[in-house]
């Protein structure tokens, strides 16, 4: 964590703010002075500034003097004219930037390919898991005669649970149970 001193200001210490609502507060605040300062930097020395900020999780904003898109394009697109003083250094620029761009979207690609395996194969596993359960749950609708002793007892237990639970409902509604009739 370094302190510097900004003039004009206190000292400010950098790092992550962790409250997302003051997060998202110094976020804008900043961007507007880094847009300000961009444009300053334009109309003082008639220099071509283009910028484009992303927050995690959030839309990008840009901008560009005169225009983001064509600042952009001319430097980084298809449309770029070629200049033969600058050339070579900026090819080496845009070509770095290009393959740190592609080997970062080539690992997030690896990574969300991983998870979509991963996911995958747990969605293969439910299901087998689901279909087991299923079939251990339709021994009861096959007749009595089918039952092992087992099944039966499970049946039978799950009768009297259920019977034990109508009683109730009808002791709680002040309906009577007495010798297999209701009152």
């Amino acid at each position: 964590m370094s302190t510097r001193m900004i003039k004009g200001h206190r000292s400010a210490r950098l790092a992550k703010i962790e409250n997302q609502n003051n997060r998202q507060v110094t976020f804008s605040k900043c961007r507007n002075c880094v847009f300000k300062k961009a444009n300053e930097l334009s109309v003082m020395t008639d220099a071509e500034v283009g910028i484009i900020v992303c927050p995690q999780g959030s839309k990008p904003y840009s901008f560009g003097h005169a225009d983001v898109h064509e600042t952009i394009n001319k430097y980084v697109g298809e449309e770029r004219p070629s200049s033969p003083s600058s050339a070579t250094i900026d090819d080496k620029y845009v070509q770095k930037f290009r393959k740190v761009n592609s080997r970062e979207l080539k690992t997030r690609l690896n990574s969300l390919q991983d998870q979509l395996d991963f996911e995958l194969n747990l969605k293969s596993k439910l299901k087998k898991m689901n279909k087991n359960v299923e079939s251990q749950q339709e021994w009861f609708k096959g007749p009595i005669k089918n039952m092992n002793y087992t099944e039966a007892s499970m049946l039978k237990e799950g009768l009297e649970n259920l019977l034990l639970k109508v009683k109730n409902y009808g002791t709680e509604r002040c309906y009577g149970y007495e010798n297999g009739k209701w009152k």
